[in-house]
């Protein structure tokens, strides 16, 4: 590597195990994930070393949210952020023409006295399925000026004639609880609910869910409704590269005009190409294992990340390559580790 230093910004939503979701209800089959020991020994591992030295401070244990942040973003208070406007670019090339939601397919589960919500990756869902349902929900919303719209077998968007007046909770988030708590919220929000039990109903009896049943899988019985904020003018950022898969921080990263690519496999290699400057990148892949309280994916995802990512990361502080280091665990506080930290023996782990 050449260049300055590389300043780097981690954002891994789900590392400490669950945080502060949306609702109290968890999917069925685990348990929570909170006061999980380390296997490995906390005292021996790189995250701990570098979590030991570092500064800390509150922040919002929302990544959602914080991914607008980091962008130079400040939403104002209550209002709901635009994930439908900016996904909708990174997954279809085009602007939005019109007012807009995501609207990802979705399983909802009844469990005891409330209902749970599995997303569409859990569903083995085919294009085919989706595109039927589509198919059959904008000929019978036609005269509503609603058309819905699969980009892909799991992310959705409703075109509607005006944008509703409401806040809504991103799937991710919703994932793995009881959706009581998550429904949309604000002045429209009641008839929305209303539109929601009607969907339910139009997809429970569509021959796609008939057949899904006869072979034992669970049915597409619902639309996620979320997103739906106002478009954003472009902001003066300091990243130099943005890395991430999730489609909402792709899509601030080219409306910034940042170059934007998938996170790297190989760390170490990745970090001797890098030339200097600020660079933020979004590993997302705990974010399910905590939603549904898959306690045997959580530790196999950790191991992955204290191995690719959080051992180079150390060695990189100790040989100079990497100046800075940000964390964000999605837990309510933020961390920084810097080269000068490594002073802080005395430190417990």
């Amino acid at each position: 590597m050449t260049g300055d230093p590389v300043r780097l910004t981690l954002l891994v939503p789900g590392l400490f195990g669950p945080g502060t979701g949306p609702a109290d209800g968890r999917a069925p089959g685990g348990p929570g994930l909170a006061g999980l020991p380390n296997p490995s020994g906390a005292r021996r591992t790189a995250l701990a070393q570098l979590l030991t030295r570092a500064d800390r401070w509150p922040e919002p244990a929302d990544a959602d949210a914080l991914r607008y942040r980091l962008c130079g973003y400040a939403l104002p208070e209550g209002q709901d952020r635009p994930d439908a406007w900016l996904s909708y670019q990174m997954d279809v090339g085009a602007t939005v023409p019109d007012a807009l939601l995501r609207a990802d397919p979705v399983h909802l589960r009844a469990d005891r006295s409330h209902l749970v919500l599995f997303d569409g990756a859990h569903l083995q869902i085919v294009d085919a399925e989706v595109q039927a349902l589509a198919a059959a929900f904008n000929m019978h919303y036609a005269a509503d000026g609603m058309r819905l719209e699969f980009a892909t077998p799991v992310r959705g968007y409703l075109h509607l004639p005006r944008q509703p007046d409401m806040r809504t909770t991103p799937l991710a988030r919703a994932s793995g609880h009881d959706i009581d708590a998550s429904l949309p919220s604000g002045p429209d929000a009641r008839d929305w609910h209303r539109f929601l039990n009607e969907v339910q109903m139009l997809f429970h009896e569509h021959p796609v869910n008939r057949e899904r049943e006869a072979r034992g899988r669970p049915l597409i019985n619902s639309l996620w409704l979320w997103g739906g904020g106002p478009p954003l003018a472009a902001e003066a950022s300091d990243w130099q590269g943005v890395w991430c898969e999730d489609t909402v921080l792709q899509g601030l990263a080219r409306l910034n005009g940042i170059p934007c690519a998938d996170p790297p496999t190989d760390v170490r290699a990745w970090l001797h190409e890098l030339v200097g400057g600020s660079h933020l990148v979004c590993l997302d892949g705990l974010r399910p294992a905590v939603a549904y309280g898959d306690v045997e994916s959580w530790l196999a995802e950790t191991g992955r990340l204290e191995q690719d990512w959080f051992t180079p990361l150390l060695q990189a502080l100790r040989d100079r390559r990497l100046r800075e280091l940000m964390l964000y665990p999605d837990d309510g506080q933020g961390y920084r580790i810097t080269r000068g930290a490594w002073w802080r023996f005395w430190r417990r782990p």
